[in-house]
């Protein structure tokens, strides 16, 4: 029989759950923006930046003479996304860890963060299984602690 959570645990997975759904789609969103800035960046040979000296934000040529100034935009996402990433692994690892999933769920939910647009769909689908396991788990021990009164 495979451990199930307990159900002092419920409020904790609740939790857990709002965390990655949170988290799912902020990194779903920094992913699909980092997609776009690797368009733009490799396919057209434009970097963004902020408060350059060519302007407020503007697209600067990758091969420019002047070097330009200012944040580089493009790095900026680069690194959000990946420290969001790790976030979003943690919030994964809580939930999993909680949920007593066996490691093969833990490595699916993780893809979620790699893959464009997988997160949503993987947030979804985990959204609608924890919920369906936690209001069956809470019906059952209802039931049964109506049957033993």
């Amino acid at each position: 029989m495979p451990l199930a959570p307990k159900l002092e645990d419920f409020p904790k997975i609740r939790g857990a759950l709002r965390f990655y759904q949170v988290f799912a789609y902020i990194t779903g969103i920094m992913l699909l923006l980092l997609c776009a800035e690797m368009i733009v960046k490799y396919g057209m040979g434009y970097q963004l930046f902020a408060f350059s000296n060519y302007g407020a934000l503007t697209f600067v040529p990758v091969q420019t003479a002047v070097a330009p100034t200012g944040v580089d935009l493009s790095t900026g996402i680069l690194i959000a996304h990946g420290w969001l990433y790790v976030v979003y692994l943690i919030s994964d690892f809580r939930l999993w860890s909680l949920m007593r999933w066996p490691f093969t769920k833990f490595v699916t939910i993780a893809l979620g963060g790699v893959v464009p647009f997988l997160s949503f769909f993987v947030e979804a689908r985990i959204t609608k299984q924890v919920k369906s396991y936690l209001a069956g788990r809470e019906a059952e021990a209802t039931t049964l602690a109506e049957a033993t009164n």
